[in-house]
């Protein structure tokens, strides 16, 4: 039998056979190829018209390929698996794609089994009255080519019809990676897919990364439709049982790690509605850092707008640090009392101030919940709104603005000069009688900086920017739809990016030396001290104090040294030495406020000869982290313990290099490698909860979710939407084969609510 040589396509042999069953070999190509054949006849003067042949001319394609990978009838195979992955690899190799074909089963024995070529059948014509709305092409070609498997007792498989031609011409070399059979997501494929997923990084990018990783898109083995179906699939996995699995999670972390605690509430209908975790490193972060904590809320992190609710601080080098997290179905007073009384019994203590925006049910749950906590409004909050309540006659004054600013955000007055100062831009821009500054005056003591003076540390948070920072950062990692599994992942990856930061900065405190700018011992004492953060703002106040700051007067009054010092505003600043408790306190109250020794103590250090920076200066917010010291009583030392390297994911990256190990072990082995890869398999089987106890929350609506459609909306949207034709039932709507029964189900309740 003779090949055709096609351009670009493999070796295929051809038998082309008219209708009468007479066989001519090349025959066409004898005719394309002879300009003086019957299919180029250049003769222009015969008058004759050449007769057409109304037989049909059908071509058929004998596939070159080795026989060993070619099945014959008769041959057998223990499993009907192994016959059919047999019969895929021959097409792969010839380049034709595979479907099963029907079967015949006895109980759950399959007997009977055919595999067909893809392009077998025709195209199904569409449904009268209904226009598709795509142009899709069909491959179907009627081709015949298939295998018979049928189930002898004590042989196995066996291959009772083997039709070897095709009607068509195989696929070419290079196209074969677009082929059904080698498009494949397998578990090289299946573990790049979720590290990226756990990342945030979507399915295009996906695809572009193992292009890179494998060397390109012929070696991929799979197409970004592929990548995207799997994400779906994954999705699809969990529904209705993702609020189960993430529970489970905790109660696994719970059993391995006791410090872990979590806590949560589901409705009558058994949904989730409350839910709050929070694991040992946090803990430990609170205890020493969870002095002042910013609390705020955002939206669209989940698929069911729950309200994501982090409790957020500062540690050492000024950077955020979370201490705990919540999901909440309800912003309601209720809600947000039940997470903070699973902060304050997983801590065993509250913060001393707690900053959260302008409510007044935050401010009932504060007083409810944190009774001896100090609450601070946001200022930036308050501030905005400035613009909004002022007359329209005064927007554009700029000097009221100037006032106004330099009054209320000044942290180096006194409450009386704050209400004096007030009173007089009240009076001076006729805003005495506003209903909305009266209210605020009146309100004081929530927000105004002048108030908050003598609370420690009260300088260091003033607004809630820092928790609106860290709600911007968690969401670079999530989605808003997310399932609840994808949420904790996501959530995990961030904590981990934001902990990773801080123990980079912790290394680059004691592995770095910073620069000096003076001569000062202080300066070199306090770079040994001080994390690099802290430094920084120390080294400011210390050339400050070299530069800018002068004596006025000095004088001793009983065992007290009192200095009258001068700054760079040209501003007068009372500092007392103690002798007897060799202390030291300054009218500007930085060392109250913010943990920082001022420019005006500095100068009296240098002044006293002093190279060290004495131990009741030092702070604790500001120091390096092996120096800081717990804000709270009742620090749990055992709470270390805890806090140590998951044995389990220190036992999955030993397995790699076993895996590794025990491939070039079995190379060669094909018995041990079908073993090694059984058992693979198994492995890979996902797992859904058997029991779902606990189901995922009904989607709520909350205050960043937009504005709610009526029900006549709704339905007027999904008729705009073309409709489709649902591979199952056939009908037309807006539903698939995938959500078919369940919407099959839900049309039968409501048929049955109309007739009762």
């Amino acid at each position: 039998m003779e090949n055709i040589d096609r351009l670009g396509s493999t070796s295929t042999n051809s038998e082309v056979e008219d209708g009468l069953g007479s066989t001519s070999t090349g025959s066409i190509m004898d005719d394309l190829t002879n300009p003086g054949g019957s299919l180029f006849d250049t003769d222009s003067d015969s008058d004759l018209e050449p007769e057409l042949d109304n037989t049909t001319v059908e071509v058929s394609y004998l596939p070159d390929c080795p026989s060993q990978l070619k099945p014959y009838v008769g041959q057998i195979f223990p499993k009907l698996d192994d016959a059919t992955e047999f019969y895929n690899k021959y097409a792969r190799y010839v380049g034709f794609d595979t479907r099963k074909h029907g079967s015949k089963k006895e109980g759950d024995l399959v007997t009977w089994l055919y595999v067909v070529c893809s392009r077998e059948g025709e195209k199904k014509n569409k449904m009268q009255g209904h226009e598709s709305k795509r142009r899709r092409s069909s491959r179907k070609c009627f081709c015949k080519s298939k295998i018979g498997i049928k189930f002898s007792k004590g042989i196995g498989y066996v291959v009772k019809q083997f039709e070897e031609k095709h009607n068509h011409d195989m696929v070419e070399g290079r196209h074969r990676r677009f082929m059904r059979l080698n498009r494949n997501i397998d578990l090289m494929h299946q573990k790049f897919i979720l590290d990226c997923a756990s990342a945030n990084i979507g399915p295009t990018l996906t695809f572009k990364l193992l292009n890179e990783v494998l060397g390109g898109l012929d070696y991929v083995g799979c197409t970004v439709v592929e990548v995207r179906n799997y994400r779906r699939d994954l999705r699809a996995f969990t529904r209705g049982a993702d609020a189960q699995m993430i529970l489970n999670e905790m109660s696994r972390k719970k059993e391995n790690c006791p410090a872990f605690t979590y806590d949560f509430e589901v409705n009558s209908k058994d949904r989730l509605t409350r839910l709050f975790w929070c694991d040992p490193i946090a803990k430990k972060n609170f205890h020493l850092y969870g002095d002042i904590v910013s609390f705020d809320t955002t939206y669209s992190t989940n698929r069911y707008c729950m309200i994501f609710a982090p409790f957020t601080g500062k540690d050492n080098h000024g950077r955020p640090v979370t201490f705990g997290a919540g999901l909440l179905s309800k912003e309601n007073a209720d809600s947000f009392s039940w997470l903070f009384e699973r902060f304050v019994k997983c801590m065993g203590s509250a913060p001393k101030l707690i900053i959260t925006d302008q409510d007044l049910g935050m401010k009932v749950v504060v007083e409810r919940v944190l009774v001896d906590t100090r609450h601070r409004w946001c200022m930036w909050h308050i501030m905005f709104k400035v613009v909004e309540k002022l007359p329209k006659s005064q927007l554009g004054n700029e000097d009221l603005k100037k006032e106004l600013n330099s009054c209320v955000w000044s942290e180096l007055i006194e409450p009386e000069e704050f209400e004096e100062s007030w009173n007089n831009v009240m009076e001076k821009y006729g805003l005495k009688d506003n209903e909305w500054f009266t209210s605020m005056f009146d309100s004081r003591k929530y927000w105004v900086p002048a108030y908050f003076r003598d609370f420690p540390m009260s300088s260091l948070i003033k607004t809630t920017s820092i928790s609106e920072s860290q709600n911007i950062f968690f969401k670079r990692y999530s989605k808003s739809r997310s399932n609840l599994v994808e949420f904790l992942m996501y959530y995990n990856n961030a904590l981990d990016g934001q902990r990773s930061n801080n123990n980079r900065l912790e290394y680059l405190d004691f592995n770095t030396i910073p620069t000096l700018k003076t001569n000062s011992a202080l300066e070199k004492h306090a770079s040994t001290i001080y994390s690099d953060s802290g430094f920084k703002l120390i080294q400011s106040e210390i050339e400050e104090a070299v530069d800018n700051v002068t004596m006025v007067t000095v004088s001793t009054v009983g065992e007290n040294e009192i200095y009258v010092l001068n700054d760079k505003f040209s501003k007068n600043w009372t500092v007392s030495y103690s002798i007897s408790c060799d202390s030291y306190a300054c009218g500007c109250k930085m060392f109250e406020r913010l943990g920082l020794v001022c420019s005006h103590i500095f100068w009296i250090l240098r002044n006293k000869k002093l190279k060290l920076v004495p131990d009741e200066l030092h702070g604790g917010r500001w120091l390096k982290s092996k120096f800081v010291k717990p804000v709270h009583f009742g620090f749990d030392d055992n709470i270390e313990s805890f806090i140590a390297v998951d044995e389990t994911k220190q036992e999955y990256r030993d397995m790699h290099a076993d895996f590794y190990d025990i491939a070039r072990l079995i190379e060669g082995d094909g018995d041990k490698i079908r073993a090694f890869r059984h058992i693979m398999a198994e492995g890979r089987k996902r797992k859904v909860p058997s029991e779902i106890e606990v189901h995922p929350p009904d989607v709520v609506s909350t205050k960043g979710s937009g504005r709610r459609l009526s029900r006549l909306e709704k339905e007027i949207r999904e008729l705009s939407k073309p409709g489709r034709k649902c591979g199952k039932c056939g009908e037309i709507g807006q539903h698939d084969s995938r959500n078919c029964d369940k919407i099959q189900e839900l049309k039968k309740k409501k048929k049955r609510k109309q007739q009762c």
